[in-house]
């Protein structure tokens, strides 16, 4: 899977620098975007020391397989490692092409605020929005 553009990562060291050493305030939405790229870039037992952590590699014989198994993969890393957001649904939709697409809606604790997660299991890219379109 692909995280945020180039020029969002380079910021990643400033954050965590600024954050926890500095004690300086940090946009927590753009935290946990950057957090979840991370989880959600990971190959999953590939390298880490934690067997769930991250994605499987998206060879599937069905796109169903594909959608049932990533799902049940990324709930897992939501809430396992991004403990400031809510999973409210993931769901499913389909271009015109009939390729799939999963759509996860969450909420960050915090302030309530709304976060949709678009991701294409075929490509393996992903990206945010803040807004809430119904599914």
């Amino acid at each position: 899977m692909h995280g945020p553009p180039e020029g969002r990562r380079k910021g990643r060291v400033t954050l965590f620098l600024a954050k926890h050493f500095l004690g300086l305030p940090v946009d927590e939405l753009e935290d946990i975007e950057r957090n979840l790229g991370f989880v959600l870039s990971s190959k999953r037992a590939c390298g880490y020391f934690l067997d769930n952590f991250g994605l499987s590699e998206m060879t599937f014989r069905t796109p169903e397989e594909a959608v049932v198994r990533l799902s049940a993969e990324i709930e897992e890393n939501i809430r396992l490692y991004e403990p400031r957001v809510v999973l409210l649904k993931i769901g499913e939709v389909y271009d015109d092409g009939g390729r799939v697409k999963l759509v996860v809606r969450l909420r960050v604790r915090a302030h309530d605020e709304p976060i949709r997660l678009v991701i294409d299991p075929t490509s393996g890219n992903f990206h945010f929005e803040t807004d809430e379109p119904a599914l």
